[in-house]
């Protein structure tokens, strides 16, 4: 899990990159070609059967992840570097809540105070935006929470997959087989023609999600939802320090009180007295 939240961090940091020059859709769909080939490649290499055997589950995957992700790109493109991750890392309090009604892993009142004290600390982080009246900040407010809801929702649904016995290959394998077809209709109005600098951040891009979606997922089929999930909040402290040092980002007092915030709240859903034996 640790693999994955820094695989995953330095792709926040290509897709940032490309973002100064691409649509969003556009960056999501390289990411999901390039993961549809790759995985496609170990599948068709290992021999195993592509499309699993509880296709309705995987679909769910795919759907929810492919919603997600254009949503969690979106606000990376509107938001400083660290700020945007450290909103994406409330899904692990989504997560907690879910895995509670979709696969019974029972939380308990301490995890709902640390899922509060989270909400608190992302409105410190971003100064209280909900309350300053000002729509296009309440609208990329909504994007980024919503897209870490649904990425909750997703590894949810990715610890559920591995549980009924789905190889991790073909759960990623979901995830681009909507991505792809999903974006395509869109490309046509949207098309940037990438900079050789920009392909290779979108290459970059691609490389860094799959490392980060293979060890992701062999991480949920390791460890619980409630468990495996926190321990990716990691990645808040690699992209605060890649902000600062590559971005021209700076820390404020809300951004570190917001952040404190939301690692205590992780730190009360990690607890072994949170979780029901």
């Amino acid at each position: 899990m640790v693999l994955s939240a820094a695989s995953f961090c330095m792709m926040t940091v290509f897709v940032k990159l490309a973002g100064y020059t691409l649509p969003t859709i556009q960056i999501v769909f390289v990411r999901g070609l390039f993961t549809l080939v790759m995985t496609g490649f170990f599948i068709y290499r290992d021999k195993i059967e592509p499309f699993g055997n509880n296709r309705n589950l995987l679909i769910a995957r795919g759907i929810t992840g492919t919603i997600a992700l254009l949503l969690v790109y979106e606000s990376i493109k509107r938001f400083p570097l660290s700020e945007a991750t450290v909103i994406q890392y409330l899904y692990p309090l989504f997560t907690a809540i879910i895995a509670s009604v979709l696969i019974s892993e029972v939380i308990s009142k301490r995890i709902v105070i640390g899922i509060l004290c989270g909400f608190f600390g992302v409105f410190s982080l971003l100064d209280f935006p909900l309350l300053s009246g000002n729509s296009l900040e309440l609208e990329s407010i909504v994007i980024a929470i919503s897209g870490s809801f649904l990425t909750g929702l997703a590894y949810v649904l990715v610890r559920k997959s591995t549980k009924m016995g789905e190889h991790p290959l073909v759960i990623m394998f979901y995830f681009p087989l909507f991505t792809v077809p999903v974006c395509l209709p869109f490309l046509f109005s949207n098309w940037e023609h990438p900079s050789v600098m920009t392909w290779f951040y979108l290459l970059l891009t691609g490389i860094f999600t799959q490392f980060g979606q293979l060890f992701l997922t062999y991480g949920y089929k390791e460890l619980p939802a409630t468990k495996a999930a926190p321990i990716s909040y990691i990645q808040v402290l690699f992209a605060a320090v890649i902000g600062i040092l590559f971005f021209d980002e700076y820390i404020n007092l809300n951004f570190i009180i917001g952040s404190v915030l939301v690692l205590f709240s992780i730190i009360m859903v990690m607890s072994k007295n949170s979780l029901t034996k």
